[in-house]
């Protein structure tokens, strides 16, 4: 029997006490399973018990990327899309720093710096919340 244990991609222990709130994954934006695999975790994510919503921010909307064919009844997702790729990081710090959601995903094109993953861990801290930040590689 084996054990796994999800880590971030990019695991820097920070000094701040319960860290481990921001998980990186990286998915090619040319393969055919990307985009159902990314639909299925908004889903997934956006049916938590929680009462708070899961926030998708990225520089497009999260609708064409479901299948019309999932049925969506009860999913709570908050979109911000941004056509600035530059502020997609300062927005999802903001959402986080709020609390009104249990989750902030974020899609990037680029990799994260290591102040943007310590903010965006800093923020997440605080408006207990976690962050999932995809990055889409080419």
């Amino acid at each position: 029997m084996s054990c796994l244990e999800q880590m971030p991609l990019h695991y820097n222990p920070l000094p701040i006490a319960g860290g481990g709130q921001v998980t990186e994954i990286a998915m090619r934006s040319d393969a055919h399973l990307s985009r159902p695999m990314l639909a299925a975790m908004m889903i997934e994510l956006s049916g938590n018990s929680d009462e708070r919503w899961l926030c998708w921010v990225a520089d497009r909307p999260l609708r064409p990327l479901l299948n019309a064919d999932i049925h969506q009844h009860g999913q709570k997702i908050l979109q911000v899309v941004s056509n600035s790729t530059r502020d997609l990081s300062e927005i999802a710090i903001r959402a986080l720093e709020r609390g009104k959601s249990h989750t902030v995903a974020i899609l990037l094109e680029r990799p994260l710096r290591d102040d943007e993953r310590q903010a965006l861990e800093v923020a997440a801290l605080a408006g207990s919340a976690e962050c999932l930040v995809i990055f889409m590689q080419s």
